[in-house]
C-alpha cells in the first residue's frame, strides 16, 4: 500500500509539471510568433538595389532593369562555395539573323562567368585545328614548371605534314617549357605541341587521354581530341561552345594571358646559323594589320583545309572581357577573312549592348521576410550570399531574371555561422548561375523550441528518478526480508540447541 501511495505522488508531480511547462511553452510560442517583425532589406553601394515586390521577390535595378523574382524549393542543396554557371542551353539570347555573321559556327561569352551573349550554331561538331593548342598549354602548365628543361624527343618530330608550321626544333635539343609554350601559342608550332605532349605524358596517345579528361572536367560535351596540335583527323573535333569554354579556362593562367598578347618571339639560332624568329598568327592583335582590333588581347588561331579558319579570341574594354570562338570561316566574295570579320562583329555587339551589373554581393543579406515558404529554422535569421555574382545585361532590352532558392532542411541545431544553408540560382536567357547562401551568424533553437527541449528533458529526468526510486525501494525491501530471515534462522538455531 505504501508503494502505491508513493507512485501516485510521483505521477501527480509529473502531471502538474507537464501542465505548467506546456502552458509556458504555448505562451512563449504565441509571443514569439506575434512579435516577429520583418527585417529591413539591406542596401548596398552597387548597381543592385533590393526591394520588396508583391510577388515576394527582390528587384535589382541596374542597366537593363534586372527583375529578380525568387521562387522556393524545399529540397536540400549543397553546392561548392564558388559561383557556378550552367550555360549549356542551345538558346541564343538573340536571333542569329540580327548579326551579319559569315562563319559556320560562333559564340560570344563573358570570360569570367561563361554567360552566353550570342551564339550561332555553337553546338555543331566541327574541326578545331590549332585552337587545340590551348588545351595543350593548359595541361603543360598544370604538370610542369616554366623553368623545366625539355629534351626534344625525336619521335615527337614525326608525323607532322610538311605544310604545317613548325619551330624547326632539333632532335635532342634542350629548351625550357617556357620557350616551348611561346612557340606553341605565338607562331602555332606543331612540333612544340608534340614535344610538350611527350614530355608531359610520354606519348601523344597518352596525352590525348589527358586532353579528353580535362575537356570533360571543364564542361565540354562534344569534344574529342586525338593529338596535341590540331593536325587534321576525322576523330579530332569540337564545337564553338566547347572551345570557348577551353579558352575561358586557359585565360585563368597568367602565363597564357601574357604569351597570347605577344606578336613575336625568337628561339636560339640553329647550329648552321639559321635564325628562328616568329610572328603571331593572330591578326587581331597585330598593329597596322587591316584586321587589327584595338580591344583584342589574344588567344589562339587555327587553320587546316578541312577545318578552314578558326579562332578563340578575347578582347577587353574597360572592365568587360569577352571571349569569342569562331569555327569554319572562309573568304567573303571580296576576299576578306570571315573569321576576323566575325570577331569584330561579335565583340562590337558585346561591348555596345552589354554592361556589367551586380546581381548580388558577397555577405549581402537576402530579404527572407519577402520569400514565401522559407523553412521556419531560417525565418528572421541573417542569410547571406557567399559570393559576388556579376552578369552582363543587355542595355537595349529589359532583361528579366528568374531565380530559384533551394534550402538545406537537413541541418540540425545549432547551425554554425558560414554554414551553407541553401542555394539561389538565377536564370537568364536559359542559362543558370548559382550562388550559395550561408548563415550570417550562429542559428540556435527559438525560445519555444528551447522550452520544448527542456520539457522533454525534465520528463526524462523524472522518469529516470522514478525508476531509480523504485529500484532502490526494491533493494531495501529485499535487504529487510533477508535480514529478518537471518534473524529468524539464528533464533531458531539458538532455541533448538
Amino acid at each position: 500500500m505504501t508503494r502505491i501511495k508513493f507512485l501516485k505522488k510521483i505521477m501527480s508531480i509529473i502531471t502538474v509539471l507537464t501542465v505548467v511547462i506546456l502552458f509556458i511553452n504555448i505562451t512563449y510560442a504565441t509571443q514569439i510568433n506575434g512579435s516577429a517583425t520583418p527585417k529591413p532589406t539591406q542596401q548596398t553601394d552597387s548597381d543592385t538595389n533590393s526591394s520588396s515586390s508583391s510577388a515576394g521577390g527582390e528587384t535589382a535595378n541596374g542597366a537593363g532593369n534586372i527583375n529578380v523574382q525568387p521562387t522556393t524549393d524545399q529540397s536540400a542543396q549543397n553546392n561548392s562555395s564558388q559561383v557556378q554557371s550552367n550555360t549549356q542551353s542551345n538558346t541564343s539570347p538573340t536571333n542569329s539573323n540580327e548579326l551579319n555573321l559569315y562563319s559556320k559556327s560562333s559564340i560570344l561569352i563573358d570570360s569570367t562567368t561563361g554567360q552566353i551573349l550570342y551564339e550561332h550554331n555553337a553546338y555543331e561538331k566541327l574541326y578545331p585545328a590549332s585552337t587545340t593548342k590551348l588545351m595543350t598549354a593548359i595541361l603543360t602548365l598544370e604538370n610542369c614548371q616554366l623553368t623545366d628543361t625539355v629534351t626534344v624527343n625525336p619521335d615527337a618530330l614525326k608525323g607532322i605534314p610538311a605544310t604545317y608550321t613548325t619551330a624547326a626544333l632539333q632532335p635532342n635539343e634542350q629548351l625550357t617549357v617556357d620557350q616551348l609554350l611561346h612557340v606553341l601559342l605565338i607562331p602555332s608550332a606543331n612540333d612544340a605541341a608534340n614535344v610538350l605532349a611527350y614530355h608531359v605524358a610520354g606519348s601523344i596517345e597518352n596525352f590525348a587521354v589527358m586532353m579528353n579528361a580535362k575537356a570533360k572536367e571543364i564542361g565540354c560535351q562534344n569534344t574529342h581530341f586525338v593529338n596535341p596540335s590540331g593536325v587534321h583527323n576525322d576523330e579530332h573535333y569540337s564545337t564553338a561552345y566547347d572551345m570557348a569554354l577551353i579558352g575561358k579556362f586557359a585565360n585563368t593562367f597568367d602565363t597564357v594571358k601574357d604569351i597570347v598578347t605577344q606578336t613575336q618571339y625568337s628561339l636560339p639560332d640553329l647550329p648552321d646559323g639559321k635564325k628562328r624568329n616568329f610572328k603571331t598568327t593572330n591578326t587581331l592583335i597585330t598593329p597596322n594589320n587591316k584586321y587589327y582590333y584595338e580591344y583584342a588581347t589574344g588567344l589562339k588561331t587555327g587553320y587546316t583545309d578541312k577545318a578552314k579558319s578558326c579562332i578563340v579570341a578575347k578582347a577587353k574594354k574597360d572592365d568587360t572581357e569577352l571571349i569569342c570562338a569562331v569555327l569554319y570561316g572562309e573568304k567573303t566574295e571580296d576576299k576578306k577573312n570571315e573569321r576576323e570579320l566575325d570577331c569584330h562583329t561579335l565583340f562590337d555587339y558585346g561591348f555596345n549592348n552589354y554592361k556589367e551589373t551586380t546581381v548580388c554581393e558577397k555577405n549581402q543579406a537576402i530579404d527572407t521576410t519577402n520569400i514565401s515558404d522559407i523553412p521556419e529554422m531560417y525565418e528572421n535569421e541573417d542569410i547571406l550570399y557567399e559570393d559576388n555574382l556579376n552578369l552582363l545585361v543587355n542595355t537595349q532590352n529589359s532583361t528579366d531574371i528568374q531565380s530559384n532558392i533551394s534550402w538545406n532542411t537537413d541541418l540540425k541545431y545549432p547551425i554554425s555561422k558560414d554554414t551553407i544553408v541553401g542555394n539561389v540560382t538565377y536564370i537568364i536567357d536559359g542559362n543558370n548561375y548559382s550562388v550559395n547562401l550561408v548563415a550570417g551568424n550562429n542559428i540556435l533553437p527559438t525560445n519555444s523550441d528551447s522550452i520544448s527541449y527542456t520539457f522533454y528533458i525534465l520528463v526524462a529526468v523524472l522518469i529516470i528518478l522514478l525508476l531509480l526510486t523504485i529500484f532502490t525501494k526494491k533493494r531495501k525491501n529485499r535487504y529487510h526480508k533477508k535480514s529478518k530471515s537471518s534473524k529468524d534462522e539464528k533464533y531458531f538455531r539458538h532455541s533448538f540447541y
